[in-house]
């Protein structure tokens, strides 16, 4: 549960990410309607730390994974490109 928990948060998180008009990793953001699945994984995670922790540890496990994963994501856009 743990990691299927890291993979449905971080997936949700670059799912939303992408959406956003200042995105660094697309050409064009991915359609609004992607948000929804973004949000639906972000539930599915919420779900499968629920499943292996306490409440108050999964909701915490939940809201720092996000956290970390949207302060990490446009960083990684400049990775990719190397450095300028």
């Amino acid at each position: 549960m743990n990691l299927l928990f890291l993979i449905l948060g971080t997936a949700g998180c670059a799912v939303l990410y992408l959406t956003h008009r200042h995105q660094g990793w697309l050409r064009q953001p991915l359609p609004p309607s992607a948000r929804v699945a973004g949000a639906l994984l972000l539930a599915a995670s919420l779900a499968a730390a629920l499943a292996a922790w306490t409440p108050l540890t999964a909701v915490f496990a939940w809201l720092v994974l996000a956290m970390l994963v949207w302060s990490l994501l446009p960083f990684a856009a400049l990775l990719r490109r190397g450095a300028p």
